[in-house]
């Protein structure tokens, strides 16, 4: 099987990005275009518009290509319409220039459908205008007939695809009031007598054909589209998807390796995710508890050095009586001093040491004329 796929395709069993999706604007290589889109058209707008928007940029950026070489064209006929046998034709092809330019100025404003009608419906008019100068009518006129197809291909193109039909059927109606009732040649009215269903069913299909082939292509270019976008959004969404995985990903690896450097005794770790993360909610959970935890071990610590502490007081004390002395306790850098201070008729002078906690004030307790009575033998269990 032949494979179509261009090397812009994405490819099945890959995550799409939507610069794969959405396909290269070449024009933006030719300044020419750049200046004409930037000067005429709709300003552009951003990949994450909606599709109404971006549809109705698109058609803002058609109807100004094709203005631009409409332009053109009947420009160049100006001239052209002096050698013609009614001058005054110069006349409708010169409201086609000044229509032109009028839906140039609607268009960059933002009004594209009103800018596009009056495009096909002064066309409509002024190819009317020109047929109905051509009196009398002959064979060579009747070929403006076919000049009614362009009508219908701006209709499709710049319009609601529909609208088609609806100028399909004016120009059928056109063409048969202008070979009934308009003047005809000598013998262009001899060839009428026995041509006239034929001419007529000609000129009356070819307006029906271009109409329908026209809605045909016109509708299966508005779907295309329109699939493409659903496939940019896919794209985008998965994209996003993506970026969302590896967001938590990241995040659970960091709450992960907080969890395991606490459990390593490692209490001052803490998990770095920031308020833009998915998991944030959770590590400043988790980071509460570490800080708490963290006290609470320091808590810990503390009291088993008072614990310490006055076990090894009560082992002084013990020694002293056993030897009948008074006894000396020693400050032990712990909230037991004061207690001690007291006892020994001394105030808290020292320097604390690095190892106690910095957060522990302990009060000085006035000790001036308090003396310690000779303590007795004590007694125990």
């Amino acid at each position: 099987m032949a494979n179509f796929s261009s090397p812009e395709t994405p490819q099945p069993g890959k995550n799409w990005s939507p610069t794969e999706v959405v396909q290269k604007d070449t024009t933006n290589e030719i300044s020419l275009v750049r200046w004409w889109y930037r000067t005429t058209a709709m300003p552009e707008v951003g990949p994450d518009a909606s599709f109404v928007k971006r549809e109705t940029i698109r058609r803002s950026q058609l109807l100004s290509t094709v203005l631009f070489y409409y332009i053109i064209v009947v420009t160049v006929f100006l001239p052209c319409c002096l050698l013609l046998p009614r001058p005054a034709i110069v006349w409708a092809d010169a409201g086609l220039v000044v229509s032109s330019i009028a839906a140039l100025f609607l268009n960059r404003k933002g009004y594209v459908l009103l800018a596009a009608l009056t495009v096909v419906v002064m066309f409509e008019m002024m190819l009317t205008l020109t047929l109905g100068l051509i009196t009398p009518l002959d064979e060579p006129a009747i070929q403006l007939y076919d000049l009614y197809i362009m009508g219908e291909l701006l209709a499709v193109s710049l319009l609601p695809a529909r609208s088609v039909f609806i100028f399909a059927i004016c120009n059928c109606l056109i063409i048969i009031a202008s070979l009934l009732y308009q003047p005809h040649a000598t013998f262009f009215n001899i060839d009428m007598q026995t041509q006239f269903i034929p001419t007529f069913i000609k000129s009356v299909a070819l307006q029906f054909i271009v109409a329908g082939v026209s809605y045909v292509w016109v509708k299966s270019t508005t779907k295309a589209i329109a699939r493409a976008d659903r496939a940019e959004m896919v794209a985008k969404l998965e994209h996003a998807l993506g970026d969302q995985k590896r967001e938590l990903e990241e995040g659970i690896e960091q709450i992960l390796q907080a969890h395991v450097a606490v459990a390593n005794g490692n209490y001052n770790a803490r998990a770095p995710l920031t308020q833009d993360n998915a998991l944030w909610q959770i590590a400043r959970a988790l980071n509460t508890l570490l800080v708490r935890l963290q006290r609470a071990v320091l808590a810990e610590k503390e009291l088993q050095r008072v614990e310490q502490a006055v076990s090894a007081s009560v082992r002084a004390v013990q020694h002293a009586e056993l030897q009948h002395r008074s006894p000396r306790l020693t400050f032990t850098q712990t909230a037991i001093d004061p207690l001690i201070a007291v006892l020994q008729g001394k105030t808290l002078a020292y320097t604390q040491s690095p190892l106690a906690r910095k957060e522990t004030a302990y009060p000085q307790f006035p000790t001036e004329g308090v003396h310690l009575s000779q303590p007795g033998p004590t007694k125990y269990p």
